[in-house]
């Protein structure tokens, strides 16, 4: 505070100088003629008004309306010439005008500073409370997954075991999906590189879930494809969900397979992406069961969430699951962010044969 005073009245002191300065040496170049020595005071003005600020230009103003006021002809402070009259009150508006514009500038410069520093101070209490959060969310989550296996073991019915393993199971994808992605809020719009998710999750699945049975995954996505962290987070559940039923249904006796997970932008629309899951496993039942409808319903609700739609075939003895979603308009390039979104709301697959040879999909 007293370091700022006295850079203040340091600041004062010199401007009123330097307009002393001028107008004296202005006087003296041209004693008959006032206009260059109006002229040069309004530019020491705003020489002041850039250097020093509001105040120390309003004290300014008045030290050289004074000064002018006592050079001029006239008795005392009194200016008997009219043209100098008004010159002098050109000046003293000039000045005032300037004074007013820096104090605005000034205030302006202060309310965006004041506005940069809650910006800060919101963001850093968010990062605490997103790191609470993660951190408690982390807790449930393992809490959760203990109660489910706690249950599993205790459960007599087998059917109930089966059920809680895949409860705790989803559990740990959700952690594993979250974990990833980091994410500060489901609602965000900003883009992340759909493939190294994507890789890590695969990794993940095949390390644990497709291990058993040594079942062969092979990934094949788009390394240019961005997506926003909601529709990410919704399709790395639905890609767990349908190798985690591949494990299940194609490969029950536990028979080592090939499986291929392939997601790019649709060939033909643009504005469309597609998950292709494939396998060359037992293939469908003649009538699925109630685990094989529950998964399908559970598929079908995620694929909901991202306006999507999951079509099912079995093409020379490999099972193709298509998953295909409207690209979110964060995602598309500008020109085609503009386009008519009309057809969003559930997109109708392709023939699965034309799925299966466009995408080169090995028969088994």
């Amino acid at each position: 505070m007293a370091s700022r005073f006295l850079r203040l009245f340091v600041g004062t002191i010199l401007a009123i100088l330097f307009v002393t300065v001028v107008v004296t040496c202005c006087t003296l170049a041209a004693p008959n003629n006032a206009a260059p020595t109006f002229g040069m005071v309004c530019l020491a003005f705003a020489i002041i008004a850039f250097l020093g600020g509001r105040f120390p230009t309003s004290i300014a103003v008045a030290a050289g309306a004074l000064e002018l006021a006592f050079i001029l002809p006239g008795e005392g402070f009194a200016v008997s010439d009219p043209d100098h009259a008004m010159g002098l009150i050109a000046v003293i508006a000039t000045g005032v005008m300037m004074a007013w514009y820096v104090g605005r500038r000034d205030t302006l410069s202060a309310l965006q500073a004041a506005e940069v520093a809650t910006s800060r101070q919101i963001a850093e209490w968010r990062g605490v409370a997103h790191s609470e959060l993660s951190h408690r969310l982390s807790n449930d989550l393992s809490i959760m997954v203990s109660m489910a296996s706690i249950k599993a073991r205790e459960a007599t019915s087998p059917e109930a075991r089966d059920a809680l393993a895949d409860l705790s199971g989803r559990l740990i994808v959700l952690g594993r999906v979250y974990q990833r992605l980091d994410l500060r809020d489901l609602d965000s719009e900003d883009a992340v590189a759909a493939r190294q998710f994507l890789f890590d999750l695969c990794d993940d699945l095949q390390l644990s879930t497709l291990s058993e049975g040594s079942i062969s995954l092979r990934v094949d996505i788009d390394d240019a494809l961005r997506l926003p962290i909601r529709t990410l987070s919704m399709l790395g559940l639905i890609a767990n969900e349908m190798l985690t039923n591949v494990r299940k249904h194609a490969f029950p006796d536990g028979n080592g397979g090939e499986v291929l997970l392939y997601l790019h932008k649709h060939a033909f629309r643009t504005d469309c992406v597609e998950m292709i899951v494939t396998d060359n496993g037992a293939g469908f039942s003649s009538g699925p069961t109630n685990a094989q409808r529950r998964g399908r319903s559970l598929l079908s609700m995620l694929a909901s969430q991202i306006d999507g739609s999951i079509a099912y075939a079995r093409i020379s003895g490999t099972t193709v699951a298509t998953l295909q979603f409207a690209l979110p308009a964060s995602a598309r390039g500008p020109a085609r962010a503009e386009q008519d979104t009309a057809s969003r709301g559930g997109i109708a697959a392709e023939p699965q044969g034309a799925e299966a040879h466009r995408h080169g999909v090995d028969p088994a």
